[in-house]
């Protein structure tokens, strides 16, 4: 515990270290994630072998590390945009297009920003939440130091309402139905109890039908949002993220819940083309499979 505690006293105060500082930090916590984090550099690669199975051994390996050091930089961005200088959401997250949220939120009906799990998934919450009241989603930590810490750091807009996936959704209808936008993180395997099995790069994977249930009892539009690390600004030393916003979806679900929740996973799948290493891949999205179906990641299940 005294460890967890210090690391969470160091992930605070790095936010006020200069950006050159963090930016050294984390290149050499990618160089050691990427040679010593086996276990998830191993399940990234079977996500990306199962998702674009054409690639080569060698765009495979290069898409790993990059993910890795965009992985690694987001975990230090953390600590400037959970605790450090106020003006790191104007000077460092640009918006685009996000006159489409604008637009959803003036037609005076809930509105759920679905917002997939890249990178920069946390930091373009944040921006959206410091303009608005809004309620989001979080997947409650086993260690409550670091639960503690993630929720404080989500939290620090003051107008943020934060929803454990356990709790249910009776609060977030609420909310809804309120018109105060939700941000809502749909790609996870959490099984099948609460989801489908949908295609996902062709790759049958559990999916939560949550978008399309909560969309069709609220009426609600969604607003897609990517938020993604600027590469070049990465390059170059720098933090920066842009969070970019898609036209609203009107007259989601529809009637057919399978075919909303493949809608939602194209939507998906074409975001990760356009830029794939910065994509979760270190997760199990394959975890569960069909009965009688073996598990592709084997001896990493037990993790």
């Amino acid at each position: 515990m005294w460890g967890s505690k210090i690391g969470a006293s160091i992930l605070r105060s790095m936010g006020r270290w200069p950006q050159c500082v963090r930016h050294r930090i984390a290149e050499w916590v990618a160089a050691l994630a990427y040679r010593w984090v086996k276990r998830r550099t191993r399940v990234a690669r079977i996500n990306l072998r199962l998702c674009f199975p054409d690639w080569s051994e060698a765009q495979i390996e290069d898409t790993v590390r990059m993910h890795v050091r965009y992985f690694a930089h987001g975990l230090v961005d953390r600590s400037l945009f959970w605790f450090g200088d106020l003006n790191a959401f104007d000077q460092n997250v640009i918006k685009i297009d996000e006159h489409y949220l604008h637009d959803a939120i003036a037609q005076n009906r809930p509105v759920i920003i679905l917002a997939p799990h890249f990178i920069g998934l946390d930091i373009g919450g944040l921006r959206v939440n410091f303009d608005r009241e809004m309620a989001t989603m979080y997947q409650k930590q086993v260690n409550p130091v670091f639960d503690d810490l993630i929720k404080e750091g989500r939290a620090r807009s003051g107008q943020a309402h934060l929803y454990s996936r356990h709790d249910g959704v009776r609060g977030l209808v609420k909310l809804l139905r309120r018109n105060i936008p939700l941000y809502y993180l749909p790609d996870m395997d959490f099984g099948v109890d609460d989801g489908i099995f949908a295609p996902f790069f062709g790759v049958p994977a559990a999916t939560l039908t949550a978008l399309p249930k909560l969309a069709k009892l609220t009426n609600a539009l969604i607003v897609p949002c990517v938020t993604r690390m600027d590469k070049d600004a990465l390059a170059r030393g720098h933090t920066l993220y842009r969070a970019q916003f898609y036209p609203a979806w009107d007259g989601y679900p529809g009637d057919d819940e399978a075919a909303a929740v493949r809608e939602m996973n194209q939507f998906i799948e074409q975001r990760i083309i356009e830029e794939p290493a910065q994509y979760l891949w270190m997760h199990k999205r394959f975890k569960t499979r069909p009965e009688g179906e073996a598990s592709f990641y084997r001896r990493e299940d037990e993790s």
